[in-house]
C-alpha cells in the first residue's frame, strides 16, 4: 500500500489546476453517451479519506508534504499549526473525518493555489480504487471512476489526439477509393464492438467513406488499430464468413461450420485458420465468399418486357398533340392581339398628344396689341 502511494503521489504542488474526468465506459446494454452510462443527470458521489484495510486508520493525505508545508497548509486553511491537520486525532477534533469532496457526472476543476481544492485533491489521490492518478491509466482498475488529470497533461493529450487522427487520415488516404478496403474496416469494427453498425447490402462507396470518416473523427484509435493488424485479413475474412453463415458466432466464441476443432475465442479462431493444418478450409471459404461477393456485384434487375402499344392508345396520344397545338395556336393569337392593342394605344396616344399642339380652327393666334394713336 505504501509503495503505491509512493509511487501515485506529487507531493506540494499549489501551482495549476487539476480536472478531475469522468471515466465512461460501454456496457453490453447501454452505450457511452447514454445519460446512465455513468452517472444520472442530478446524481453525486462523495469520496473521503479512506481507511486501511487491517488497522482501520485513516491514510495521511498529506504524508508526502514536509513539516513546514504542512504548517503552511494548515495556516492557509485557518489552524494555529500543523497539528490541527493530524489525522491521528479523535472523532470531531479529526479535521479528515469531515472532509468530504463531491463530484457528479461532469467531474470538476481544482485550483491547487486554493487551500480547499489543493486539500480535495490530496483527499482524491489517496483514493486508490476509485481515482486513477492519470488519464493513461485509467483503465488499469475496472472500478476506477474518475481521473486526475492535470492542465499541462491535458495539453499534451490534445496534442497526441491531433498526430493520431493525423495518422488516421493519412491511413485513410491509402484505402480510399476501395470499397472492399473500407467495408473490412468497417466488419471488423462491427465484429469487436458491440456498438459498431451492420453495413446494409451493397454499400456505396460514399457511404462506405462517410463511415469510416466518422470512425475516425470518433474513434482514430481504433480505426488505427484494425487498420495496422497484422491479422487484418483474417478478421474480415471472419466477419464475411459469419455472414454467410460459414463461421457460426456465439458470444465470443466462434466456430468454423462442420469444423468442431475450431471452436475458440476470436484469437483462437485466427490461429486455427491460419494454421497450415486448415489451409484448405480457409481457401474454401475464401472461394465461397468471393463467389457470393461476385454474384452480387454482377446481379442485375430484368429489363421490363415490352408491350405493344394499342390503337386506343394511339388515337388517345393524337388527340393530346392535336389539344396541344389548339393550345399553342391560342396563345399566339392572344399574343398578336396584345401587340395590336398595344400599337393601337401607342397611335392613339400620338393622335392626342399632336391635336394638343395645333391651334383650334377658325381662331387666330392672338398677337400682341398695338397701342391707340
Amino acid at each position: 500500500m505504501q509503495e503505491v502511494l509512493t509511487r501515485r503521489r506529487r507531493g506540494y504542488i499549489r501551482s495549476g489546476r487539476v480536472k478531475v474526468v469522468p471515466i465512461k465506459r460501454t456496457s453490453d446494454w447501454l452505450p457511452e453517451n447514454s445519460d446512465s452510462a455513468f452517472m444520472n443527470t442530478g446524481a453525486k458521489v462523495e469520496y473521503v479519506v479512506p481507511r486501511l484495510a487491517r488497522s482501520g486508520q485513516l491514510l495521511d493525505p498529506l504524508a508526502d508534504l514536509t513539516d513546514d508545508q504542512k504548517e503552511k497548509l494548515a495556516r492557509e486553511v485557518g489552524f494555529k499549526d500543523a497539528s490541527s491537520l493530524n489525522i491521528m486525532k479523535q472523532g470531531k477534533e479529526n479535521y479528515w473525518n469531515n472532509k468530504v469532496v463531491m463530484l457528479d457526472k461532469n467531474g470538476k476543476y481544482l485550483e491547487l493555489a486554493n487551500p480547499s481544492d489543493f486539500i480535495a485533491y490530496k483527499i482524491l489521490e489517496v483514493n486508490l480504487d476509485m481515482i486513477a492518478p492519470t488519464w493513461e491509466e485509467r483503465y488499469n482498475k475496472g472500478t476506477y471512476k474518475f481521473a486526475l488529470v492535470f492542465e499541462e497533461e491535458e495539453s499534451k493529450l490534445q496534442n497526441k489526439q491531433i498526430d493520431i487522427k493525423k495518422e488516421a487520415y493519412m491511413m485513410f488516404g491509402k484505402i480510399d477509393g476501395s470499397i472492399k478496403k473500407l467495408s473490412d474496416v468497417l466488419w471488423i469494427y462491427y465484429l469487436l464492438n458491440k456498438e459498431g453498425k451492420r453495413l446494409p447490402n451493397n454499400p456505396t462507396l460514399d457511404y462506405l467513406r462517410g463511415e469510416v470518416g466518422r470512425l475516425i473523427d470518433e474513434k482514430p484509435g481504433d480505426f488505427l488499430a484494425i487498420v495496422t493488424d497484422p491479422n487484418f485479413e483474417t478478421k474480415a475474412l471472419i466477419q464475411r464468413a459469419i455472414n454467410l453463415g460459414l463461421i457460426q458466432r456465439d458470444g465470443m466464441t466462434f466456430k468454423v461450420f462442420n469444423e468442431e476443432s475450431s471452436k475458440n475465442t476470436l484469437d483462437g479462431l485466427i490461429g486455427w485458420l491460419l494454421d497450415d493444418r486448415n489451409n484448405n478450409v480457409r481457401i474454401a471459404m475464401i472461394g465461397k465468399i468471393e463467389s457470393f461477393d461476385s454474384n452480387v456485384s454482377s446481379f442485375e434487375k430484368p429489363e421490363p418486357a415490352e408491350r405493344k402499344i394499342t390503337e386506343e392508345e394511339i388515337v388517345k396520344a393524337k388527340e393530346i398533340e392535336d389539344a396541344k397545338l389548339k393550345y399553342e395556336e391560342t396563345i399566339k393569337k392572344q399574343e398578336e392581339i396584345i401587340n395590336d392593342l398595344a400599337e393601337r394605344t401607342k397611335a392613339l396616344e400620338k393622335l392626342l398628344t399632336d391635336k394638343e399642339k395645333k391651334p383650334s380652327p377658325g381662331r387666330k393666334p392672338r398677337g400682341p396689341v398695338k397701342p391707340e394713336e
